[in-house]
């Protein structure tokens, strides 16, 4: 059963320019698996905004928005046919049990100028 869904859109320029202007975003944003993966492309910064909006959208389906987690708790990956997951670390497995939620899904994609992603957060014991 679905507890909740997310989803985020965010323009690519903005991301570029956040990452340009203050150095700290990388880091303070997303782990060092999701850094090694954006900066080996060559436009890093498409990777960057459709992960910073899959994290966005993964928030709004749980429902919690950041109250206990931070952005590194949450690591969007690529299985090994490019579909993209989740891994939780820090807080972040606490909090999924506490709300109740075993899964979370998720869709990414971008073109010239947005990022978008899309989140399904599904209730345990469905």
């Amino acid at each position: 059963m679905v507890k909740g869904i997310g989803v985020d859109i965010i323009e690519i320029e903005r991301v570029k320019k956040a990452i340009q202007r203050h150095p700290q975003f990388q880091s303070r944003v997303f782990t060092t698996q999701e850094r090694d993966y954006c900066l080996s492309k060559a436009n890093p910064h498409l990777h960057f905004a459709v992960r910073f909006a899959a994290k966005e959208a993964i928030l709004k389906a749980m429902g919690t928005g950041f109250r206990g987690i931070k952005w590194t708790d949450l690591e969007i990956c690529r299985d090994e046919l490019g579909k993209p997951f989740v891994k939780f670390f820090g807080n972040a497995p606490q909090c999924l049990k506490k709300y109740g939620i075993s899964d979370i899904l998720i869709s990414l994609s971008f073109c010239h100028h947005s990022a978008i992603a899309s989140a399904v957060a599904i209730k345990s014991g469905e």
